[in-house]
């Protein structure tokens, strides 16, 4: 009975947690991306602890990564917004041309697509929409551009604690462990924190580098918009085994501006770029490990439908996070030996340990012979419990 009712409890208690975590699903997931965020900064911080100490290497690291980042979103955003209104431009011209030669076909869905409006009629759709309308778009975007920023400012602070405080963090949620698992839950979370650092490490460092070099490869091949297509295959690269299509997609849609040779050419580009970033900086620089497909694909639909693209965006890392801790536990599991043959080994360690001993000068060799002893001690306890065992079964 008392198995059955702890067997209940724990089942009960784990059904309550993941109810309070859907239920705060937001909030865990800014503190997920906290946990995340420290662990990817801690080899930098130990690195720095060694020389200046624990908080000095938290704040250089941390203003380092803040300064490097919003330096990365300056340049790139720059090159943006100015790409923005040719893009637009070019958009409308395409759509034009798209609409003229679908007039002279006959083709039925080119005929239906000559019978679209003209870009200028859109555009004016678009500018004598009410103004009350347009001002409630606008205030949209200014309320999700502050909460964005928010959540950014409350996801650095949290790593940043946990960064200072890790061990005391650590000891906070093994002291909910039973005292024999707290080493194996330890090393469970350490593997799980590692492999999930390392990962983020390199599609962090993959997806940058892309954007870096299309972007310069582009500029040098006088693309017209080289900015875009190349943060386009930066961000979507991410997405689990679409990524790299998704990237050569956006890149062709961008050359096709200039001719379809020229966005076959960005294509093609673009996926070499691409994965041999992926294969060089990721996996054989910062050693990063792809997880599963199929576990990947499970969280993809999970995450999706509770946080839309951004549950796309992170579907490997938690996959990634997973599978360490399912490959830690297995090895950690102990495993059912045979009892006799383990003393017997002991017993026969003890005794040649017992013989060096001889060797040894004094006082040491009086201190471990009294350490070798109480080993023997607990070695005869053990023989006796097991033979008891045995004779009650």
């Amino acid at each position: 009975m008392k198995r059955i009712a702890l067997a209940a409890a724990l089942s009960l208690a784990t059904l309550t947690v993941a109810a309070l975590l859907w239920r705060f699903r937001d909030a865990a997931f800014l503190l997920a991306l906290s946990v995340i965020a420290a662990a990817a900064a801690r080899p930098s911080i130990d690195a720095l602890e060694r020389r200046v100490g624990r908080s000095v290497a938290v704040a250089v690291s941390y203003i380092l990564g803040l300064t490097l980042f919003g330096l990365f979103v300056y340049l790139v955003s720059r090159g943006v917004l100015r790409e923005l209104d040719s893009a637009a431009d070019r958009l409308s011209a395409a759509y034009d041309r798209l609409r003229q030669q679908a007039a002279v076909s006959r083709a039925f869905p080119t005929l239906l697509i000559g019978r679209l409006p003209p870009a200028a009629a859109l555009y004016h759709a678009i500018g004598g929409a009410r103004p009350t309308l347009l001002l409630d778009q606008a205030l949209g975007v200014t309320r999700n551009t502050f909460d964005i920023a928010a959540r950014i400012v409350v996801v650095v602070a949290l790593s940043a604690y946990w960064s200072a405080s890790r061990e005391t963090f650590e000891r906070l949620w093994l002291s909910l462990v039973p005292a024999p698992q707290r080493p194996r839950a330890r090393g469970v979370w350490r593997a799980v924190e590692r492999a999930v650092a390392s990962h983020v490490r390199g599609e962090v460092a993959a997806s940058v580098l892309s954007i870096l070099a299309l972007a310069v490869i582009f500029r040098l091949g006088r693309l017209p918009l080289p900015m875009l297509p190349a943060l386009a295959a930066g961000v979507l690269r991410l997405v689990p085994f679409f990524g790299v299509p998704l990237a050569a997609a956006a890149a062709f849609l961008a050359g096709s501006t200039v001719g379809v040779p020229a966005g076959a050419a960005t294509a093609a580009v673009t996926v070499l770029v691409v994965v041999a970033v992926d294969r060089i900086a990721a996996r054989r620089l910062l050693e990063a490990r792809r997880p599963s497909p199929t576990l990947t694909v499970l969280l993809v639909v999970a995450l999706v439908d509770a946080f839309g693209v951004v549950g796309l965006l992170f579907a490997s890392t938690l996959a990634m996070a997973i599978e360490a801790c399912v490959a830690r536990l297995l090895v950690t599991h102990p495993q059912a030996a045979g009892h006799e043959q383990t003393l017997a080994e002991l017993r026969a360690r003890i005794e040649g340990t017992r013989r060096r001993l001889v060797a040894l000068p004094e006082p040491g060799a009086t201190q471990l012979g009294g350490l070798v002893s109480r080993l023997g001690a607990l070695a005869a306890e053990a023989e006796g419990a097991s033979q008891s065992r045995s004779q009650l079964s």
